[in-house]
């Protein structure tokens, strides 16, 4: 895929990216999340024109082997006939997969093309949705491809040799969200020398490179900041900040957003979205079910006030709501659930700043809320703390409001006002 970073760069070098060819002809969607809703937002951006609900036994051997179409995506060998693994394998090994060819335009596009005056640049099209929606006046864009070192390599050379052609000298701010390649960094610092750049991991270090590689990590970490390609790095997981010695800011959301989904009236008792680990390890919502068969004994008639919408992690792109749906019953809940995804200690969820900002009790596994200045008896049931007696106190109870203090901390509009890294701010509880 080389070939398509140098010509997307070449395209817009001679500023041709805009040519209609590649807008006339028809793709091809066949892998096994084929519906119009699950069609990546880059291939809609890049190749407009295109088609779902084909598989392979739409294609006779013939058609495949004149090569006149294109296609993206191509399905799970699972379940296929003998005939059909062979039209795969001629798919995947002869057939450019233009779903790929999106995600490293948009790359390219993102690092040679000037940025807006604010900029967030994420994985992930569902974590665009969030960011998009909380974080106002900036531009949140889908981060993609970016994982191929020999990629970065590449793109970092045709900057250096065409940053004439693409200089943007807007003053600015930009964040890259768990993204911390050095080549794509200094490229785009090349390219945009006048923008503030800043690294957000909102994920666990292990997610971005191996164990093994931590130390050189962090090394790099310190050498892009000392060279000040990028101007700072915060991370949403506590452990990891001391780790990489950089500032530790959990994640929030905005508090302007949320007051519009504050019904004053409630549909559910409880809402839980989320995903089982996999489909052999439903571990993750064991104590989702004791909680469940708790309200159940106290209250027999509340099933039709229990919300939760399931999923296995494979099925996630496929099955999953939108952003803007999951806050609506968020907001028409009484109490939103939150489980930890991999471990008893990882970073605050999303779920925890959605609900204190909304005013609604939270039923949570995490453990490390009892030491955060937010905690309280009234607003949190811990499992693993809390005898299960509890529940109905804590459901009949009142919610203690926050103080506006401790409310602005987990209110991201108020996050990167200027172009200096956020003070150092104490989120655990204050011993007397």
């Amino acid at each position: 895929m080389a070939k398509q970073t140098f010509i997307r760069w070449l395209g817009l070098l001679t500023r041709k990216q805009d040519s209609p060819h590649h807008r006339k002809f028809k793709v091809f969607i066949i892998s096994d999340s084929s519906s119009p809703e699950q069609v990546p937002p880059l291939l809609k951006k890049y190749f407009p024109l295109f088609e779902t609900g084909k598989t392979l036994k739409n294609f006779s051997l013939v058609e495949l082997l004149s090569g006149k179409y294109k296609f993206s995506g191509h399905p799970n060998k699972k379940n296929l006939s003998f005939t059909e693994k062979i039209k795969r394998g001629i798919v995947r090994i002869f057939y450019t997969n233009y779903g790929k060819v999106a995600t490293i335009w948009n790359l390219v596009d993102l690092i040679f093309l000037p940025s807006a005056p604010r900029n967030f640049f994420t994985p992930s099209a569902h974590v665009v949705d969030i960011y998009k929606t909380h974080l106002s006046g900036f531009s949140v864009k889908e981060l993609s491809s970016y994982l191929s070192p020999s990629r970065n390599f590449i793109i970092f050379l045709l900057a250096l040799i065409s940053r004439r052609h693409f200089i943007d000298k807007e003053d600015g701010l930009t964040v890259f969200a768990n993204m911390a390649s050095p080549w794509l960094l200094m490229a785009y610092k090349f390219l945009h020398p006048n923008k503030s750049v800043y690294l957000r991991f909102h994920d666990g270090l292990e997610h971005m490179t191996e164990r093994k590689n931590f130390l050189k990590f962090r090394k790099s970490l310190h050498q892009l900041i000392d060279k000040k390609i990028i101007q700072g790095a915060e991370s949403y997981y506590e452990p990891d900040a001391e780790f990489l010695e950089i500032t530790y800011r959990p994640n929030a959301v905005n508090s302007n957003v949320m007051q519009k989904v504050n019904y004053n009236y409630r549909k559910f008792i409880y809402t839980f979205i989320g995903a089982y680990k996999s489909v052999d390890d439903q571990s993750r919502l064991h104590d989702l079910n004791r909680i469940r068969e708790q309200l159940h004994y106290l209250y027999p008639e509340i099933r039709k006030y229990i919300n939760e919408y399931i999923i296995f992690v494979q099925d996630f792109d496929k099955e999953r709501i939108i952003y803007s749906q999951y806050l609506k019953l968020v907001g028409e809940s009484e109490i939103i659930i939150d489980m930890y995804r991999l471990t008893t200690d990882e970073g605050l969820s999303f779920r925890i700043s959605e609900a204190l900002l909304l005013g609604r009790k939270i039923i949570t596994n995490r453990l490390i809320v009892l030491n955060y200045d937010f905690y309280d008896p009234s607003r949190f049931f811990v499992i693993g703390h809390d005898l299960i007696d509890r529940l109905e106190e804590f459901i009949k109870g009142e919610f203690k409001p926050l103080s506006p203090e401790i409310r602005k901390r987990y209110d991201c509009s108020y996050w990167w006002k200027n172009t200096d890294m956020p003070e150092k701010t104490v989120y655990r509880k204050t011993i007397h």
